[in-house]
């Protein structure tokens, strides 16, 4: 936890994952819903039922506090652990983002709410 490339901001989106790959194809149709813990540009804390193996790609989708689009990216499982309750796992994932538009979308919803940063990359 203290290796963090960029700030994490404690946030409890709404979060659900599309895609686990082929190991579980009956998810992939119908996904799973989970939630942040915490988030930043680079990756974020994911609070799910289900565990994933460290070095996992899964898609995820996360409704940024509903007011801004929601942010569908791969993520890579870097890290994993029982949660607290014993009854769910934490997963650290670190996104797979190479698309400006993605980093934007996560810029504005943490910093630009009150300053009007843009909302395209030219």
């Amino acid at each position: 936890m203290e290796n963090r490339k960029d700030k994490r901001f404690v946030e409890r989106d709404n979060t659900r994952i599309k895609d686990v790959g082929q190991a579980a194809k009956a998810l992939a149709k119908r996904g799973i819903n989970v939630h942040t813990h915490d988030i930043s540009v680079s990756g974020a804390r994911i609070c799910s039922k289900k565990d994933f193996p460290v070095g996992y790609v899964i898609r995820i989708v996360i409704e940024l506090g509903g007011a801004d689009p929601a942010l569908e990216v791969d993520g890579e499982v870097i890290w994993t652990r029982k949660s607290e309750d014993g009854e769910h796992f934490d997963i650290g994932v670190e996104f797979l983002h190479n698309l400006s538009d993605t980093i934007l979308l996560l810029i504005k919803h943490f910093y630009g709410k009150a300053v009007g940063i843009p909302s395209s990359v030219s």
